[in-house]
């Protein structure tokens, strides 16, 4: 992800998101939540340009207490928390660079989150 001040990145990512650091280049990052891994590198787009990403972190199980605990920290959804017809359960946010972050879990046939 491409992101305007790495220190201010990787302060939300650790605080809001959970995420720890593996690695601080001062510039670039990389950032673990579990077995999810992302990298950070501060750039300064041209004149005009917006650096615009997103990612999709997939849950096994947890959900509602990991959505829980983002809330906690009092930064805003984009969407709340809701199942869709599809068969997931998601969320979003956006991190301070404007990237989407989209949090999903499978649900079990008949609607209910998967747990375990």
């Amino acid at each position: 992800m491409f992101v305007q001040d790495a220190k201010r990145s990787i302060h939300w990512y650790t605080r809001v998101l959970g995420f720890h650091v593996l690695f601080d280049y001062g510039e670039y990052a990389g950032l673990a939540l579990g077995d999810a891994q992302i990298h950070l590198a501060q750039r300064n787009p041209p004149e005009g340009v917006r650096l615009k990403g997103a990612f999709y972190l997939r849950l096994a199980s947890g959900i509602d207490d990991y959505i829980a605990q983002i809330a906690a920290t009092g930064h805003a959804f984009t969407s709340s928390l809701k199942d869709h017809d599809y068969g997931m359960r998601e969320a979003t946010l956006r991190d301070p660079d404007g990237h989407d972050i989209y949090i999903g879990q499978p649900l079990r046939p008949g609607g209910q989150p998967l747990s375990g």
